[in-house]
């Protein structure tokens, strides 16, 4: 009989539909993950204001799309970046759309090379995450730039966006093991371990 315990999609694991439940319980599991990050960045800087000068306070949630872009790797990265965008964006100054824009782009961006075995070794992991921050924070700076047409470019804000990238670079591995842990402790593999498994047989 199979395994239904175990939350694989390969041949020898649970049945079609299982899996088709499981691809969507880990979207949920991200977002709720997306979500404590959310308020995390909201309420610990309250605490500790040296927190906003370090560029804390929207650092989080571009590390979860960044994640979720690299372990899923197909279309539901793409959806939950748009969904923790909209989340950012009301919880923040931002025109609605800013942030749906920019994880978006960031999230198809790295979902392109997510099937490469290359792009899941820890160089090219913190590539993504120092790369992929720093583009986010530009990039949002930019737009809100463009809405005020003034292009002013202060010391503080290089600073804030340089301290946030280099911050996600420390936190990455920490918080990618955190992350990654209790669905894999359910028997969940990212979509390229299982891909490498057919591969070898």
């Amino acid at each position: 009989m199979t395994d239904r315990t175990k939350l694989t999609c390969d041949g020898h694991g649970p049945p079609l539909y299982y899996g088709s439940v499981v691809r969507v319980l880990i979207v949920i599991y991200l977002l709720v993950i997306g979500t404590v990050a959310l308020l995390a960045q909201m309420i610990l800087p309250m605490i500790f204001p040296i927190l906003n000068v370090v560029g804390f306070g929207s650092a989080l949630i571009p590390l979860v799309v960044i994640y979720a872009s690299l372990e899923l790797g197909d279309e539901r990265a793409l959806i939950l970046a748009g969904i923790l965008g909209v989340f950012l964006d009301l919880t923040s100054s931002h025109r609605l759309g800013t942030s749906v824009l920019v994880l978006f782009s960031l999230s198809a961006l790295i979902v392109t090379q997510a099937y490469r075995p290359e792009s899941h070794t820890w160089p090219f992991r913190l590539i993504f995450v120092l790369v992929g921050t720093f583009t986010f924070f530009l990039l949002n700076y930019i737009l809100i730039l463009a809405e005020t047409a003034r292009w002013y470019w202060p010391l503080a804000v290089w600073s804030k966006i340089t301290f946030a990238s280099l911050l996600n670079l420390l936190l990455c591995p920490v918080f990618f093991y955190l992350i990654g842990l209790p669905p894999r402790l359910c028997g969940w593999k990212p979509s390229y371990e299982l891909q490498e498994r057919s591969y070898a047989r």
